[in-house]
């Protein structure tokens, strides 16, 4: 069992990050936390700030994400009223990054496992940004701690993973990508149900009452509704639990079938507007199914899951056509419509446009240059 209090005290001024997806285990990492910091003197607390990153992409699951905004005002409001030294920040994707930017202006093929471009641009390079412009203090690059709600008991791929990153005789563990950075996983034991147990219980170990009691049972039956009606906080092994439920982006195509989604529609609550999730999950398959359609795809740029980075370091464009990327982005607008939310911002549509324009340029000095060497 991680000692969160003995750490705390051990790791100085070193900044906390926990990165909230909304989903079971960040939200249990979250509240872990806060009992944590509860539990110290104000003067051991205030030793370091803890940052609670959230990062939305701007595409994920409007059931979701609707959760997660809730929550994180709950949870300012509670840090504020309890003067916990944490700052919750939501963070957002640069426009020059964001699916539709990458996906219609660019011409990037939808994800998939060998090219799942996503992530990087979207979800790693946001907190990346935000821990060097605000933490330069702590060094350069800055040292700071992560706490991860990974769990040996998520997967076996999982469980490999954590292996991988693990240093022996410390709680402290090394980061995949960021050697400055350190992580700490402070439920790496949990199974599925201590996690539910967590979130559920009514009181914290203190005897005062659990604040996110409400809102944690809101996230139970989310998870729920997006497992065909099972929920592991039922404790009956003959049932399917949700732990496998997938929550994220309403655009992701690196699964097949978006079931989570699909089974939050069939759940048919009134608080899901289940005719503009449908109308979302279908434009989805729609991206999936066309994936790989020749016709929409310029012949001889298939990169084989690569970026094509120019010889003045920018990015090229992708193996999508410029007629289907325009077809792409009507769809998108006669969605948005339909829907009446906003799903491309008048920035992203204007840099996509502006990156179409630098591409038939380009084309036109490949053109010259082409015939300028035949002569």
């Amino acid at each position: 069992m991680v000692d969160l209090r003995a750490l705390f005290s051990d790791t100085g001024d070193i900044p906390w990050i926990v990165g909230l997806s909304g989903g079971k285990d960040s939200t249990a990492v979250t509240m872990h936390l806060i009992e944590t910091l509860e539990s110290l003197p104000p003067h051991i607390r205030r030793k370091k700030i803890c940052y609670v990153t959230c990062v939305n992409t701007l595409v994920e699951a409007p059931p979701v994400i609707d959760h997660v905004h809730r929550f994180i005002e709950e949870l300012r409001d509670y840090a504020k009223n309890r003067e916990l030294p944490i700052e919750v920040v939501e963070l957002v994707p640069e426009v020059e990054q964001t699916f539709w930017v990458n996906l219609i202006g660019r011409g990037y093929p939808t994800p998939v496992r060998e090219f799942r471009w996503c992530t990087d641009r979207m979800k790693i390079r946001p907190q990346t940004k935000f821990i060097k412009d605000n933490l330069e203090i702590f060094g350069d690059p800055p040292i700071v701690h992560f706490l991860l709600g990974t769990r040996y008991d998520e997967s076996i791929s999982r469980q490999r993973t954590m292996e991988t990153h693990t240093r022996l005789g410390t709680d402290i563990h090394s980061h995949g990508t960021m050697p400055s950075a350190g992580v700490i996983r402070p439920i790496e034991d949990w199974s599925t149900d201590d996690v539910w147990d967590y979130l559920l219980k009514e009181e914290w170990d203190n005897g005062g009452k659990n604040p996110f009691y409400e809102i944690n049972q809101d996230l139970a039956i989310l998870y729920k509704d997006a497992a065909s009606g099972e929920c592991p906080v039922i404790h009956d092994p003959t049932k399917q639990t949700c732990a496998g439920s997938r929550f994220g982006c309403w655009t992701c195509t690196v699964v097949d079938i978006d079931s989570s989604l699909r089974e939050i529609i069939g759940s048919d609550r009134d608080q899901y507007d289940t005719e503009n999730l449908t109308q979302l999950a279908d434009f989805r398959d729609l991206l999936k199914k066309e994936r790989n359609i020749p016709a929409n795809r310029v012949h001889g740029r298939n990169r084989r899951g690569t970026v094509l980075v120019k010889r003045d370091g920018s990015v090229g464009t992708g193996s999508y056509t410029l007629e289907y990327r325009l077809k792409l982005l009507n769809r998108l607008k006669a969605l948005q419509e339909k829907v009446g939310d906003e799903l491309i911002s008048e920035e992203e549509e204007y840099l996509i446009r502006r990156i179409w324009v630098e591409e038939q340029a380009d084309l036109a000095i490949k053109l010259v240059e082409k015939l300028g060497d035949a002569d």
